[in-house]
């Protein structure tokens, strides 16, 4: 059973995030590295970490291919994805938070990157 987790298991990092994605349950997970998460709040198929602060550290999406395949990203990119982040700019009341994806191209020295806002209602 664990091993069959970790093989449709995808994960990286870089200098400021780290992300994972479960093939078989479809989630997408992105966050900033190093920050401990404070609280959470859930709006629809997306789970929002946040640090003492209040400013958002990491989402989780779930269905994340169903999601993002408008954009053009498919399981079998996810599968294969070489970078996420994401970035929050805030507003008087809510933030977009878009995540920023680096998949494989057509061929393989080429990486595709995606962008997407999602907006969040602010909640004081």
């Amino acid at each position: 059973m664990i091993n069959d987790v970790m093989e449709t298991m995808t994960a990286g990092q870089d200098r400021y995030f780290v992300w994972d994605y479960n093939e078989k349950s479809d989630i997408l997970n992105i966050h900033r590295r190093g920050k401990k998460v404070e609280g959470s709040a859930e709006l629809s198929d997306f789970s929002f970490d946040f640090d003492k602060n209040s400013n958002i550290v990491g989402i989780e999406l779930v269905y994340a291919s169903e999601f993002l395949n408008h954009v053009g990203v498919q399981k079998e990119h996810l599968a294969e994805l070489k970078s996420a982040e994401i970035t929050v700019s805030k507003r008087a009341d809510y933030a977009i938070v878009w995540i920023k994806l680096s998949i494989p191209g057509k061929n393989e020295n080429t990486i595709v990157e995606k962008k997407l806002p999602i907006p969040v209602p602010v909640v004081a």
